[in-house]
């Protein structure tokens, strides 16, 4: 009676050993097909060609049978010895630095590089953490590997590399592209892909909220067993989700719209660190969602047509996202030149009310409570009156305009509830959002204007034709104040919009003289510019954002505008057409004018003075968005 060793010997010299374990594999996973499907003679023939085209052999059938024939007479050695079905299901765990590792099943997160990326030294000091990584449908054991070189004061790990003298931390695109397919930062959990794109998809699709999102996750771990006894919470983990997905899909947005080859982001997941990074990078987001896709014709390939998807800027409004805010009024922006000033109430987030802290009062931010005394400059009180004058001026106006025609908007509206009143978004007639803004106050004219200058500014190649619903009163609103203090002359107001035109829904509820001749958008003094174009490219753009109201609603600022850029940004990659991994398309198509990165300031900075010690507050307001300090105690 032959041993196993014997068997395999025999075998390994019938075919040899390379295509022996091929063969092995393949027939066990044929067998799993009935005979009345997959017959013995076609599961021979089968076999042969795949390994003949596979090793570029000449097999004959014979060889193969008389192989396969073998093997299932033999199959529990064959099994035990080749195919090691059952090795997952062994642990070997050796003790690696305190830390007990399963070298077989555990995911082993070795840092993205082996040398300092400054000094191209060999890194050292090598340590381990047990870590879990959350999946579609399974929590994964993994092992966190991180390095350290010395000399720059540098640790790396899986997914980037830091600094915790200088704060900050790097990613790269190797950092980026693990081939486990893992995102992992710090504390004691990290991401797959599929997971972030399984968000994605839901969020593009169905508005997925993170709360909604986590809910699943849970319900899919407890049906597969696959928690690893691991106790998630649902607003914790969608919590703990939603900031990795943010921060993955802005590594992700850089890569594919700016120069640089390495992302920055915050070295903890702090909420006040988080905080001040979106809020002093948002300007340069700004700068690189609207350079992009307002020229987003030029880029070959895309979905929708060059000839017309950029012929006109189609503005309008959006209330069902709007948030609770401060009710603090007096927030002058003195940042754009040729506004002077103009008043654009406090984007903040009131506080909350909690047995800890039950004095505060619960329609301020922490900015703006009545124990806290600001210390304004003598600018910007002049600043404030000044705003508080061309409101006054504009109102006034305003309702002159308001005698003849019954479409307006007012800036100085009052939204109850101390409610935001929504966005205003910029939109081209392909369904390409080109550029928004937060309205904090309400949807006047000197507030679209600001809008429209903002993105000027910001680099946005602005058409000469744009599309209003209140365009009648834009365009007194501009003949009116332009080339006053309240809308200097100067390049960048050359830059707006000649053409102006009610898009024909509304313009039927129109009933001034001039809103039934040139701003009709089939007017001959428009040269055809609206002729064919989809005036309501904003309106649909809008549903999806209203489906996904609830969602938003509970962002607080800056976080609220973060989210917006994401959601609007792959929205548009669908729309076009366009991979939202692409690296470097933006410095491919438009590097000349691509700026590198500028810091803007806070809006707590225009304020006044604060001490330092309210500063360095904890900026908790109690709202659900990104609070990161989670760790597993916090998760069981």
């Amino acid at each position: 009676m032959p041993n196993d060793e014997d068997i395999l010997e025999a075998l390994r010299s019938s075919i040899g050993l390379v295509a022996l374990v091929y063969i092995c594999r393949l027939y066990i996973k044929l067998l799993t097909f009935p005979s009345t499907i997959l017959s013995s003679t076609s599961r021979t023939e089968l076999i042969k060609q795949a390994v003949n085209d596979r090793y570029n052999s000449n097999h004959t059938t014979e060889n193969i049978m008389m192989v396969t024939n073998m093997i299932e007479i033999n199959k529990d050695i064959v099994n035990r010895a080749l195919l090691l079905s059952d090795f997952h299901e062994n642990t070997i765990k050796p003790d690696i630095n305190h830390i007990s590792m399963d070298v077989v099943n555990d995911l082993i997160l070795f840092p993205f590089t082996n040398t300092c990326v400054n000094c191209t030294k060999l890194l050292t000091s090598y340590r381990y953490k047990l870590i879990h990584i959350i999946d579609c449908f399974k929590i994964l054991r993994a092992i966190a590997v991180t390095a350290e070189c010395k000399p720059c004061s540098l640790i790396y790990n899986h997914s980037s590399w830091y600094s915790l003298k200088y704060r900050w931390r790097k990613i790269n695109g190797l950092s980026l592209n693990s081939t486990l397919k893992v995102f992992y930062l710090c504390d004691s959990f990290g991401f797959t892909f599929s997971v972030f794109f399984d968000y994605t998809c839901q969020l593009l699709h169905d508005q997925c909220p993170f709360q909604s999102f986590s809910r699943i996750l849970i319900d899919r771990y407890h049906y597969e067993h696959q928690n690893y006894n691991i106790i998630l919470q649902p607003i914790p983990l969608a919590k703990l989700f939603q900031g990795h997905w943010l921060l993955y899909q802005i590594v992700r947005f850089e890569f594919m719209l700016g120069r640089s080859q390495i992302v920055n982001l915050p070295v903890s997941l702090n909420r006040n660190e988080l905080n001040y990074h979106f809020e002093t990078y948002s300007g340069w987001w700004y700068h690189l969602f609207t350079t992009f896709w307002s020229r987003h014709k030029s880029i070959p390939n895309i979905k929708c047509s060059p000839s017309d998807c950029s012929r006109c800027v189609i503005v309008d409004g959006h209330q069902k996202c709007r948030r609770l805010v401060c009710n603090f009024k007096n927030v002058v922006d003195t940042s754009i030149e040729e506004m002077t000033a103009i008043e654009i109430g406090c984007p903040y987030t009131p506080c909350r009310r909690t047995e800890s802290s039950n004095s505060v009062d619960s329609i301020y931010c922490r900015y703006h409570q009545p124990s806290i005394l600001l210390s304004p400059s003598l600018d910007l009180k002049k600043a404030g009156d000044m705003a508080a004058q061309f409101s006054t001026w504009d109102k006034d106006f305003l309702s002159v305009h308001k005698s003849q025609c019954q479409n307006y908007r007012n800036d100085s509206e009052e939204i109850s509830k101390n409610k935001t009143y929504g966005i205003l978004a910029s939109y081209h007639p392909c369904g390409v959002a080109i550029g928004f803004m937060e309205a904090v106050k309400a949807e006047g004219m000197r507030s679209v204007t600001r809008h429209l200058l903002l993105m000027i500014i910001s680099g946005c190649f602005m058409s000469d034709a744009l599309m209003y619903d209140c365009a009648c009163a834009l365009k007194l609103h501009w003949n009116k104040w332009l080339g006053t203090d309240m809308l200097k002359s100067s390049p960048i107001t050359r830059q707006l919009p000649i053409h102006l035109a009610l898009d024909n829904f509304h313009q039927k509820t129109h009933s001034r003289p001039m809103c039934q001749t040139i701003m009709k958008a089939d007017h001959p003094s428009h040269e055809g510019r609206f002729i064919g174009l989809n005036s309501q490219a904003a309106e649909q753009a809008f549903q999806y954002i209203s489906r996904a109201k609830f969602a938003l609603r509970n962002f607080s600022f800056p976080h609220s505008t973060t989210m917006m850029l994401i959601m609007l940004h792959l929205l548009n990659c669908k729309t076009a057409g366009i991979n939202s991994e692409t690296i470097g398309l933006g410095s491919l198509h438009f590097g000349d004018i691509i700026k590198d990165f500028f810091v803007t300031p806070c809006m707590y900075e225009r304020f006044g003075t604060l001490n330092n010690e309210e500063l360095n507050k904890d900026g908790d307001d109690g709202h659900s968005d990104l609070d990161h300090n989670v760790t597993s105690e916090d998760i069981s």
